[in-house]
């Protein structure tokens, strides 16, 4: 007899959550409050990756050895094209869902008990009350601002204004230097704009290792990008026709436009998670086991709802798991350490597993971007592959700083899945002349 999974989030987690259970042979209901895509989806992921997508040719135009010129797009070409891979991806996900048979209802969901949810109009007025024996919590994440640094969606804006940003600003003074703020950095000074990046104290890319940070803030510095080191940013003022970022000790960096990228956390309080049994702190999230359950039997979190790092392909990894095992379908706990987090600039910087230790239990091997024929093909060749590794020569992790670093590592991450060796990787010889060459050269190394 199949199951009945209710998944609450049309995102790219929500997406996957149901293809998984749906295969699995379970009766799934998708609970989206509107196309599925979900929020990061169509206002922030994908609308960025559009951005940086015409960034990247833009980049490929000004350093290409056989042309020399560049041709920087305008927010009058990008939007358009933007709204329509939206729409089309959008059509094409829901076809897929609809082919296995997946309902999709639209609304705002909450949990009634541990095993119902109900279903809300945006009016608030109820549309459904819906049973099932496993209920999948997919909701996504919203940004986080404090209060003196909050967008106005005019001079100071955030990631989800990217799809209506109708012009260039001659400057922009960028607050955050995670990935983000590192990718809108990167997005801005390639297409021309002044910028000015605002870092804290915990640096630049602060998840990754130092070096790779300190290589991606030295190659934006080069191009042109006014870093500034703060404790932090304190508030907006207004000055004319422009903004001041002003810092505690009074300090000030002006600029047409700020762009905000502090954080997200996860939106889980319109869940109503108490009604279940969850009891879940502000800005918190909930406990999840090896096949993302939570405390409370049949009830699943996945993705940003089971707390950081907030990146899609872990969303797409932990739903998986958690579809097929709520289906009751054998599948393989959820490895977070085969989860590839990269930083969509150019170059690249990606990570992947565990990369160092407080003991001498993981050692290191790195190679430069140069080491291949490949890097010598393209026009930016400055970058580098670390791989680490257990004293028994099993792949533990790697980080890669350079172009297409999240593909680099994509053997990195499979090593790791399977638990292979450094011997492993080493006798494989990719197809030649490639950057995937890179990780395999690495293990030869070690």
């Amino acid at each position: 007899m199949s199951k009945q999974i209710i998944i609450i989030g049309g995102g790219p987690a929500g997406i996957e959550a149901a293809r998984a259970a749906a295969t699995a042979g379970s009766e799934v209901t998708l609970v989206s409050e509107g196309p599925v895509g979900g929020r990061s989806g169509w206002h922030s992921l994908l609308p960025s990756k559009v951005w940086l997508s015409a960034a990247d040719t833009a980049a490929l135009l000004v350093e290409s050895p056989f042309t020399g010129s560049q041709a920087i797009p305008s927010p009058n070409t990008i939007l358009p094209h933007l709204q329509h891979i939206k729409q089309q991806w959008n059509t094409q996900q829901a076809a897929d869902l609809d082919a296995l048979g997946v309902n999709i209802v639209t609304g705002l969901a909450s949990l009634a008990t541990t095993n119902s949810v109900l279903v809300k109009d945006n009016e608030g007025q109820p549309i459904t009350t819906l049973t099932g024996d496993a209920i999948i919590l997919a909701p996504g994440s919203v940004p986080f601002f404090p209060p003196n640094l909050k967008p106005d969606g005019k001079k100071i804006i955030a990631p989800r204004f990217m799809s209506a940003l109708k012009e260039l600003p001659a400057s922009v003074a960028v607050i955050g230097a995670g990935a983000t703020g590192t990718e809108v950095v990167y997005l801005f000074n390639q297409l021309g704009v002044k910028v000015t990046w605002v870092v804290d104290k915990f640096g630049v890319l602060p998840a990754s290792p130092s070096a790779a940070g300190e290589l991606m803030a030295d190659i934006l510095v080069k191009r042109g990008v006014k870093l500034v080191r703060v404790e932090r940013a304190d508030h907006f003022e207004y000055e004319g026709d422009e903004v001041a970022v002003v810092m505690p000790d009074g300090t000030r960096e002006k600029a047409a436009m700020v762009f905000v990228a502090i954080g997200r956390f996860p939106d889980l309080k319109r869940l109503n998670l108490d009604a279940a049994g969850l009891d879940v702190a502000d800005r918190q999230f909930p406990g999840t086991d090896a096949f993302c359950q939570t405390s409370v039997s049949g009830i699943y979190a996945v993705g940003d709802a089971a707390g950081p790092p907030m990146v899609a392909n872990r969303a797409m990894a932990m739903a998986r798991v958690a579809g097929l095992h709520a289906a009751g379908a054998d599948v393989a706990p959820f490895n977070p350490n085969a989860v590839i987090a990269a930083v969509y600039s150019e170059p690249q910087v990606a990570q992947v597993g565990i990369v160092a230790s407080d003991d001498d239990a993981i050692q290191t091997t790195r190679v430069a971007y140069s080491a291949v024929m490949k890097a010598h093909l393209l026009s930016d060749r400055e970058g580098f592959v670390e791989l680490a590794y257990d004293q028994a020569g099993n792949v533990t992790g790697g980080v890669a700083v350079g172009p297409h670093a999240g593909d680099v590592l994509a053997p990195v991450a499979l090593a790791i899945q399977v638990g292979a060796s450094l011997n492993d990787l080493a006798a494989i010889f990719a197809a030649h002349p490639t950057l995937s060459e890179l990780a395999f050269s690495a293990a030869r190394q070690a």
